[in-house]
Order: structure tokens, then sequence, then C-alpha cells
């Protein structure tokens, strides 16, 4: 096909069938989770987008001029007790 490549390369067969396990656990075979993988990689420009998100939230929070902020753990500790 035009507009697509074939990959191949080896793989320690443990290191797959781990990973084959945990994919198809959550409703996906390797090939799509690779191919989905691979384009986060390319949208984020770095493979971690899970990382990315949470430092784009915590951004957000920082800019949120009605956070709630804590001076201690105890403080937040309290709060959650409340």
């Amino acid at each position: 096909m035009a507009g697509t490549v074939s990959v191949n390369f080896s793989l320690d067969r443990d290191i797959y069938n781990q990973y084959k396990r945990i994919v198809s656990n959550h409703g996906e075979n390797v090939k799509g989770n690779l191919v989905r993988h691979m384009q986060t990689v390319i949208r984020y420009g770095i493979p971690n987008s899970e990382t990315l998100e949470a430092i784009a939230e915590v951004q957000a929070l920082k800019r949120d001029p009605n956070k709630k902020s804590y001076g201690s753990f105890s403080e937040i500790l309290e709060d959650m007790d409340e």
C-alpha cells in the first residue's frame, strides 16, 4: 500500500508476552497499542503524554485565582476530614 510501511523487529519473547497480556487486559492489541503510542509521541513531541497532561493540569491550577492552597500537609489532611 502506498503511504504505509511494514515494521519488523525482534523482541525478547517474555517481554512481548508480558506486554501483550497487559495490553489485551485493557481491550487492545499490540499493534494498535503501539500505533496509538507512536501517534501520542508525534502529537506531544515526547513519549510520555500522561506526564505532559499532568504538567498542563498543574500549570492550569497555578493560574487559577480561586484554587485552594495549603501551608502544610497537616492542613490538607484536616481539610479531607471535614
